[in-house]
C-alpha cells in the first residue's frame, strides 16, 4: 500500500483568516507585494458567492523542536500554496491592506450590485452610483448591523428590505465557505515538499528552497526571524530602486526605526548596480558564510531547529542557528564589506549587469569567499582580493558552478574550510588553479569554448572584462576607451560585416560568431560600412587611429588588412586564440 504523506481536510475561510490573525499559520504574502490583478480578486469572490470551489491550499509544518528541559516547541504552520488567494480574501472580506510593488499599502475594494448580483472592482463611477455597495468588507466588521444597514440603504439601492437582508446574509456567508486544506506530513524533507508544490503547479509559479526559507523566516518571531526576513527583503528592494526607501519607511515605520533597518539604511545612498543579489542569492551567501553550507534546503532545516549530528529538531539548535544566521546577515550586509566587494568586482572589469558581468553564482560565491577570508584568515587585504578575484575568474572560465551551483558551493566550502584549518589554504588555491587552468586549457579548451554566437556567453563577457581591466581603447579609436563605448551603448560591430558575409553565402550562425564581434563607436561603424576588412582597412579615414597596440588590445589578427571572405574561417580561429590570450593576460595580472 502506498505510504501517504499528507492529509486532506476542509476549513471555513473565516477560521483560516482567524488562524492567520492569531499567528497559528504563517502567511508571508501578507508582507510582500501583492501581484494579483483586480479581475482575479473579483472573480475569486464571485466564485465563492455562487458556491463554486476555489481549489485547495497546501500547508506544511516542520517537525516540532525538542525543548531543552523536555516537551515540544511547536513550529508554525506555513501556507506554501494558496498564499495569494488567502491574501485576497483577507483584503476583500476583512478590509485589510495589501502591499503593492512600490511598497505602499493600499486597500482593495470589491463592490457589489444587489440588483444584478454582480461584483466589480471599485471605481470612481461605481463609488458615485447609488445602486452599488462600494465595499463588501463592511459586512464583516464587528460593529456591522444588518438591521440598521437595511433600513438606511434599501431605498437607495432599489431593493426591498427583506430581499436586501437576504443578500447581505449571503455575502456574509462567504466567510463560512469551505476551502480544501492539504496538510503535508511534517516529516517530509524540504526537497520533497518543494517537488510536491511544483507538481501541483506545473503551469504556475515554481517554488524554490529560497521561497521556503523566506517563508520560514517570516513565520518566526521568537528569534527575530521576521525582522531578518524584512532586512533582507528591503535591502534587495532599496538596492534595486532607492526611491522605494521612503515608501518602505512609511509602510513599516516600526521596522524603519529598528536596528535591523538602520544596518541597511546606507543602501539608500549607494549605487550598487553591478552586484544586486536577489533573496535567493543573499540566502546562499548567508548560508555559506554562516554555516559553510551550499544547499538552501539545509537553511530551512537549520532555522527550524535541525540538529544534523543528533538527527533531530531541538529548540536549542534553532536558537543557535538563528544566532549564526543573524551574524551572517549583518556581516554580509555591512556597508564596508559590501562596498569593498563591489570595488573588487569593478577592479576585475565588471561594470554593470548587462554587458561586462558574470553569472550570479560566480559573484555570489566570490562574496562568500571574500567574507570567509576576511573573517577566518590572517591574509592581508591584497592577498584576500587576489585569491578572491582569481577564484571568481577560474570558476567562471571552467564553469565550476554551471550545472549544479549548490553542489559546487557545498563541496568548495568544505574544502576551503578544511584546508584553512590545516593552514594549507594558499597551497590549496594554487593547486586548484593549476589543475584547472592548464596550458592545454588556455591554448585549446578556451579557444574552443569561444565557438559560440551569443553575447551572453560567459567567456565573451570575460574577454570584455579583460579589455576594461587593461584600459583598452575601443577598436580604431584614439580617445574612446572600450568601457566608454560599452557604457554609452556603442555598437558591437561585426569585424567581417554581416551584410558582406551574407552576400557571399555565409549563414547567420557563421557570421554571428562572438569571435567576429568588437566594440566600436557609431561613427567608425558607419565608415566601415559593409566592406571586406582588406577594403576598409585601406581606407585612411576609417583607420586614421590604427595602431598595432590597439589591434592587440582588441585581439585583432595582424593580417586582417589582407582578409576577405575567403579567409573568414582562418580569421575566426586566429581571433579566438588572441581573445584567449587576452583573457589569460587578465588572469595572470591579478
Amino acid at each position: 500500500m502506498t505510504d501517504k504523506r499528507y492529509s486532506v481536510d476542509h476549513a471555513n475561510i473565516g477560521n483560516i483568516l482567524g488562524w492567520i490573525r492569531s499567528g497559528e499559520i504563517g502567511l508571508p504574502e501578507m508582507q510582500r507585494p501583492f501581484v494579483w490583478k483586480p479581475k482575479q480578486v473579483r472573480d475569486l469572490i464571485d466564485s465563492l458567492y455562487r458556491g463554486y470551489p476555489i481549489g485547495f491550499i497546501v500547508t506544511w509544518q516542520n517537525p516540532d523542536a525538542d525543548l531543552k528541559f523536555g516537551g515540544k516547541g511547536q513550529n508554525k504552520e506555513i501556507i506554501i500554496d494558496g498564499q495569494q488567494r488567502i491574501t485576497t480574501l483577507s483584503a476583500a472580506l476583512e478590509g485589510n491592506q495589501v502591499v503593492d510593488d512600490k511598497y505602499s499599502k493600499k486597500r482593495i475594494y470589491i463592490a457589489f450590485n444587489p440588483t444584478t448580483e454582480e461584483f466589480a472592482t471599485k471605481s470612481a463611477a461605481i463609488a458615485k452610483d447609488p445602486k452599488w455597495i462600494s465595499d463588501i468588507s463592511i459586512f464583516n466588521q464587528k460593529d456591522f448591523s444588518s438591521y440598521h444597514y437595511v433600513g438606511e440603504n434599501s431605498e437607495r439601492l432599489g431593493v426591498a428590505e427583506d430581499q436586501l437582508d437576504e443578500i447581505i446574509q449571503k455575502l456574509k456567508s462567504i466567510s463560512q465557505c469551505e476551502i480544501g486544506v492539504i496538510k503535508l506530513d511534517s516529516t517530509l524533507p524540504i526537497n520533497q515538499v518543494t517537488d510536491i508544490f511544483n507538481r501541483i503547479n506545473q503551469k504556475g509559479t515554481r517554488l524554490s528552497s529560497a521561497d521556503f526559507a523566506m517563508s520560514r523566516l517570516s513565520s518566526d518571531t521568537a528569534h527575530h526571524g521576521n525582522e531578518l526576513r524584512k532586512e533582507i527583503e528591503y535591502f534587495i528592494q532599496i538596492c534595486g530602486n532607492s526611491a522605494l526607501a521612503d515608501n518602505i519607511k512609511k509602510m513599516d515605520p516600526t521596522f524603519a526605526n529598528s536596528d535591523y533597518y538602520q544596518h541597511i539604511a546606507w543602501a539608500e545612498k549607494k549605487n550598487v548596480r553591478i552586484f544586486q543579489p536577489d533573496f535567493g542569492d543573499l540566502l546562499h551567501i548567508f548560508l555559506g558564510i554562516g554555516f559553510l553550507r551550499g544547499r538552501l534546503s539545509q537553511l530551512v532545516s537549520l532555522v527550524s531547529g535541525r540538529d544534523f549530528e543528533k538527527q533531530t529538531y531541538t529548540e536549542e539548535a534553532m536558537a543557535e542557528s538563528y544566532e549564526k544566521f543573524d551574524k551572517a546577515v549583518q556581516y554580509a550586509l555591512n556597508e564596508s564589506n559590501f562596498s569593498r566587494y563591489i570595488l573588487l568586482l569593478e577592479s576585475l572589469g565588471i561594470i554593470d549587469r548587462s554587458f561586462a558581468k558574470l553569472p550570479d553564482s560566480y559573484t555570489n560565491f566570490g562574496y562568500i569567499l571574500y567574507l570567509f577570508l576576511k573573517k577566518n584568515t590572517n591574509f592581508s587585504n591584497d592577498e584576500i582580493e587576489k585569491f578572491t578575484k582569481q577564484w571568481i575568474l577560474m570558476t567562471a572560465l571552467t564553469k565550476r558552478y554551471g550545472s549544479s551551483p549548490e553542489t559546487g558551493f557545498d563541496k568548495d566550502l568544505r574544502l576551503i574550510s578544511e584546508n584553512n584549518e590545516k593552514n594549507h589554504l594558499v597551497e590549496f588555491f594554487k593547486e586548484t588553479i593549476a589543475q584547472n587552468l592548464t596550458e592545454e586549457f588556455w591554448t585549446l579548451t578556451l579557444p574552443e569554448n569561444l565557438v559560440a554566437q551569443t553575447t551572453q556567453l560567459t567567456n565573451w563577457r570575460i574577454f570584455q572584462m579583460s579589455q576594461i581591466h587593461a584600459k583598452a581603447h575601443a577598436w580604431l579609436e584614439k580617445d574612446k576607451f572600450t568601457v566608454d563605448t560599452i557604457k554609452e551603448q556603442g555598437n558591437i560591430h561585426h569585424i567581417f560585416p554581416k551584410a558582406y558575409l551574407r552576400k557571399n553565402g555565409f549563414k547567420q550562425s557563421e557570421y554571428n560568431q562572438v569571435a567576429n564581434y568588437v566594440w566600436i563607436t557609431q561613427p567608425r561603424n558607419l565608415q566601415i560600412g559593409d566592406r571586406a576588412p582588406k577594403d576598409y582597412m585601406a581606407d585612411v579615414e576609417a583607420t586614421k587611429y590604427y595602431s598595432v597596440e590597439n589591434d592587440q588590445a582588441n585581439a585583432i589578427p595582424a593580417d586582417l588588412n589582407k582578409f576577405d571572405f575567403h579567409q573568414y574561417n582562418q580569421f575566426l580561429i586566429e581571433r579566438r586564440n588572441l581573445m584567449a590570450r587576452n583573457i589569460r593576460r587578465l588572469f595572470e595580472s591579478l
